[in-house]
């Protein structure tokens, strides 16, 4: 279209869309006072006390505004009759613009009515607990073949049944099977953790499990795991800790002469002296020496899960352990305090949490996610099986060339939110998309991004049914997409274009379209005095102003012409003759300087230049015109005297 959507939203659906993307309408009530009927067709006060309540959320009940609204709402309305019968709701072009607004707003309509607050909500359940788990990992990268993908799935299906048989215990078998990575295993025990802290699939995995059951292989961007889950346990209150440390890096084994030390403060503390004393007397930690030894509010997953399961057995503020030593050091810890969050500032955390968690940045991978549970996505496992076994049977790098049988290709292979998708409405998405790569290949996670494709094509479709409000504001776009190409066919357009009436116009009213006086002016800025006075000395010795620009990288250059100079900056031209330099001033924290060009005299406008003035003056005439023209085609009656009424008795 011609005009942007901006302006379109401006013109045309200030009556339909309210001030908020996501405010839905709602029919008017069954019992209808009529204000107005336009080709017989009744316009109701319920329905413009709504409309003005839409389009002024933050106004007051006021009689007038109300009386000049209904003014407006009944072109509107008008507008909107002679769009539905001109044929623009069929309109292809405003169809297409239709299926983009709806396609644009679907995504962040899902995310702020339902995936947030879902996201939201099984955090909140899930944080109630915390999951010990280890897993084993074969690491698999985004590419990775269907041959060692393959692979990956059965070895750690061998190991699972390795663990269920009671051959082996869990930590021996993430040693034998977990990829390794600069000598390390990518497996392992990963403690307690709780809701966020985890990807998701494994998170969603591990949160299924009770202790002692082990998953099956689990995909998440790191690879295939195998999780045991080895307990769950109550989240209990948030704790804050302090500490004496002692150091044990450089010291050789066995480091009793550190824990001795250590010991020696223990024996201060239970002869009854201050922590903050012995703390200061012997911890190490130079950070938190001076501060009580504090080290802040500690949950699991946040240290070392031995550390942290040592200092959470403290249950009472003011108590501390004996020494131990960690991965870390040798410490006495203190529990300084306990503090049990209510729900709603657990929620609050969480959702700051969630803020920054890749479930919801992604945010189009998880509205498909919800929007897949929503409209019952799902794979008919065994044709879609059929289908990738044929497919990996018969490929030679080329899949247009696999003779499919027709038999296998009519077997549905998806479905999703009451539609289908058979095995040849999948392979007409596989061709270009094979044909794409570098090195044609099959792999079993196009199947995903397929999955993926479908939803996307009928979320709009969704959308609409599990969200009413949404289908009433796709509707409301439409209707206010019509009426601004009423508007534009019938008023701005054809005002540019009625050539004879704008010079009708420019001649009957020449005072209208003339230059006031006008300056010329050039702005120079720059870090130092200094480097303004080389550009002036260079302009002074007669050099084009635009040289400047060539001649130096530091300065800052803005042409223009202005008639009116009583504003900052612009009052530096004050007093100033052509090619004259205004005094030194700060202007945007650079130090600048304003050179008058040239004043430009008071004088009338050609037709040419006064044309886009032209337009928009004739544009109110034309539409004031056309509006009148439209009113006795259609008949329109509008009854001021029910309005006031209506008003009156609601007054009273």
């Amino acid at each position: 279209m011609n005009r942007s959507l901006g302006m379109s939203v401006l013109a045309a659906l200030i009556f339909v869309s309210g001030c908020t993307l996501f405010q839905s309408s709602q029919a008017p009530s069954a019992e209808e006072t009529v204000i107005g009927r336009i080709g017989g067709d009744p316009v109701t006060y319920e329905e413009l006390h709504q409309q003005f309540h839409k389009s002024h959320t933050l106004a007051s009940e006021d009689d007038q505004e109300i009386a000049e609204f209904a003014d407006l709402y009944m072109d509107y309305r008008l507008k909107l009759a002679v769009a539905r019968d001109a044929g623009y709701m069929q309109d292809p072009e405003i169809l297409s613009e239709l299926e983009q607004y709806e396609r644009q707003s679907a995504y962040p309509y899902w995310l702020e009515r339902h995936v947030r607050d879902h996201l939201l909500d099984e955090l909140y359940e899930r944080s109630k607990e915390l999951v010990h788990a280890q897993h084993i990992l074969i690491g698999l990268g985004d590419n990775a073949s269907p041959a060692d993908t393959a692979h990956a799935y059965n070895r750690l299906m061998e190991a699972r049944e390795i663990f269920l048989s009671g051959e082996k215990d869990f930590m021996t078998l993430s040693s034998e099977y977990s990829t390794e990575q600069r000598g390390q295993s990518m497996g392992g025990d990963l403690g307690f953790f709780t809701a966020g802290w985890a990807v998701k699939p494994f998170e969603d995995a591990a949160y299924a499990l009770e202790p002692g059951e082990v998953s099956k292989p689990v995909r998440t961007q790191f690879g295939y795991h195998l999780i045991h889950v080895k307990d769950r346990v109550e989240a209990g209150p948030n704790k804050r800790f302090a500490h004496i440390f002692f150091m044990t890096r450089g010291v050789p084994e066995p480091v009793d002469s550190v824990l001795a030390n250590a010991w020696q403060a223990h024996e201060e503390l239970e002869r009854g002296s201050e922590w903050f004393d012995v703390v200061e007397q012997y911890s190490q930690d130079e950070q938190s020496r001076l501060s009580g030894g504090a080290i802040g509010w500690i949950n699991y997953g946040m240290y070392e899960q031995e550390f942290t399961s040592t200092i959470m057995e403290l249950d009472e503020a003011g108590s501390y352990t004996e020494p131990f030593q960690s991965v870390y050091g040798i410490h006495i810890i203190k529990l300084d305090s306990i503090y049990q969050p209510t729900t709603a500032e657990i929620r609050e955390e969480l959702s700051q949490t969630l803020n920054q968690l890749p479930r919801l940045r992604d945010n189009q991978q998880a509205v498909l996610d919800n929007a897949a549970q929503i409209g019952q996505a799902r794979f008919h496992r065994d044709n879609l099986v059929a289908f990738e076994d044929f497919t990996r049977e018969h490929f030679r790098g080329n899949i247009t060339q696999i003779d499919y049988p027709d038999a296998l290709l009519d077997q549905t292979v998806f479905s999703f939110h009451g539609n289908t998708w058979s095995a040849a409405d999948y392979l007409e998405w596989l061709i270009p998309v094979i044909e794409a790569q570098t090195n044609p290949q099959y792999h079993h996670r196009l199947a995903g991004e397929f999955r993926d494709y479908a939803i996307d094509s009928e979320l709009v479709s969704l959308t609409r049914d599990r969200f009413p409000e949404f289908a009433d504001l796709s509707n409301d776009y439409l209707t206010g997409l019509s009426v601004f190409r009423v508007n534009e066919d019938s008023i701005w357009t054809y005002a540019q274009q009625d050539t004879a009436r704008l010079r009708e116009l420019f001649e009957s009213n020449p005072d209208d379209y003339h230059f006031d006086t006008r300056y010329r002016y050039v702005r120079f800025s720059a870090r130092a005095d200094t480097t303004l006075d080389r550009v002036r000395s260079m302009v002074d010795a007669g050099e084009p102003v635009d040289s400047i620009r060539g001649e130096f990288t530091n300065v800052v250059m803005r042409r223009d012409v202005i008639n009116r100079i009583d504003n900052e900056p612009y009052s530096m031209l004050q007093g100033l003759g052509e090619g004259e330099f205004s005094p030194y001033f700060e202007y945007r924290r650079r130090q600048t300087t304003m050179y008058l060009e040239e004043i430009l005299e008071a004088r009338p406008m050609t037709f040419e230049e006064a044309y886009n003035k032209l337009v928009t003056d004739y544009q109110t005439i034309r539409e004031k015109e056309w509006l009148e023209k439209m009113r006795r085609r259609y008949s329109v009656e509008f009854y001021p005297e029910v309005l006031q009424a209506v008003q009156q008795k609601q007054d009273d």
